[in-house]
């Protein structure tokens, strides 16, 4: 079974953060406020920054492939 935790709070995020893209794309191509926009923009990109615990989400990653090398490791010496 795939251990999803790690990938929560990231895909959420980046969810939130595509929504935040697309509106300000869709203001772009209509020739909106290009300097408001991009502030706006920016600051989103800051957000998205802030809102990531980069050092959880290496760790969490990082124990979730240990625990499949180990498994895979496990499945491949049962076949002998």
């Amino acid at each position: 079974m795939l251990h999803l935790s790690y990938k929560v709070p990231l895909v959420l995020s980046l969810e939130e953060f595509i929504k935040k893209a697309d509106k300000f794309l869709k203001g772009y191509y209509a020739g909106g406020n290009e300097s408001q926009d991009v502030e706006k923009m920016l600051k989103s990109i800051r957000e998205l920054h802030l809102e990531i615990d980069e050092t959880s989400l290496e760790q969490e990653f990082e124990l979730y492939c240990e625990k499949q090398d180990l498994l895979n490791d496990y499945y491949d010496s049962a076949w002998y």
